[in-house]
């Protein structure tokens, strides 16, 4: 029934943005970006079925209100998560960098569906939000794209997320397979260094580097549980578990994911918290250049 209310959501969701361009203002020459979600391999359709369990996770542990929810989506990008927790009756918030967050047709398109927008930016640690204003806290695809330690931030999080509020985390597993056949190879699991020059290429949309670190499902936990958290469930997955191929090399990797689920692709840490995060923070002048603690 969950999965079944998810997928009604999203997918009104990426009807919405299915031909919705983000023009984003370069930083060389005044030249603008446009960043298209235009054709069949578009950015959402590629991740609908990560759309899916994320509502369908949240529906789980917060279920329909009685009163407004508070949902903040930090890394909201082109909004479908957003968009479909406010058709489901939450009040959202989505926030991301201001590259995406200030374009006005991003603003009016959030403001259709009910949806609040705030431009942040993750690397200044504090966030623009009152203590407990959040009942849950979503983070997709977000971590391990952060070049700098996440620890602050994570604290933050905390602090605006309400006594038993949810944060939701969801990134790629960096005990995945793939990841362990590179380093038997000689191969690097990080970002290939053509993305070093595609993000400093005026002609590129590349305003957000890729994977400057994976994680694995353990390390979360032991970020989240020192910072005020209870690890409510924490599970991992494939997009090899949405196809319904019989072709031998996916039943061969379902045979695997089965016994071994660590060394799937993605993972998802649902942790709840339990009070806020007391562990004080030095920050050095190399991390942050004016915060002196937190």
């Amino acid at each position: 029934m969950l999965t079944e209310q998810a997928t009604v959501a999203v997918d009104r969701a990426i009807a919405e943005v299915a031909d919705f361009n983000l023009k984003v203002p370069g930083a060389v020459d005044g030249m603008s970006i446009t960043m298209t979600n235009s054709g069949p391999a578009s950015y959402v359709a590629r991740h609908r079925h990560e759309y899916i369990r994320t509502v369908s996770d949240i529906l789980q542990f917060q279920p329909k209100p009685s009163r407004k929810i508070r949902i903040l989506e930090l890394g909201a990008f082109f909004g479908v998560n957003c968009i479909a927790f406010s058709n489901l009756g939450y009040h959202v918030t989505a926030a991301d960098v201001p590259e995406f967050m200030d374009i006005p047709e991003q603003i009016q398109r959030y403001a259709r569906h009910g949806v609040a927008t705030k431009s942040v930016r993750l690397e200044d640690y504090v966030l623009p939000f009152d203590d407990e204003c959040f009942d849950a806290v979503i983070m997709c695809e977000v971590l391990e794209h952060l070049n700098f330690n996440p620890l602050p931030l994570l604290k933050e999080i905390n602090r605006i997320g309400s006594r038993n509020s949810i944060l939701y985390l969801s990134l790629p597993n960096a005990a995945q397979i793939r990841n362990r056949i590179r380093a038997l190879r000689g191969q690097a699991s990080g970002i290939p260094i053509k993305e070093f020059f595609n993000q400093l290429d005026p002609r590129s949309s590349e305003i957000v580097n890729g994977h400057w670190r994976e994680y694995t499902g353990p390390e979360v936990r032991e970020m989240l549980e020192a910072l005020g958290y209870r690890i409510e469930k924490q599970y991992y997955f494939s997009l090899g578990e949405t196809q319904r191929s019989l072709a031998p090399r996916r039943l061969a990797a379902r045979m695997i994911y089965q016994r071994l689920p660590w060394l799937k692709e993605n993972q998802t840490t649902i942790a709840v918290k339990e009070r806020r995060a007391d562990l004080k923070f030095r920050i050095p002048a190399t991390v942050h250049k004016t915060l002196r603690e937190l």
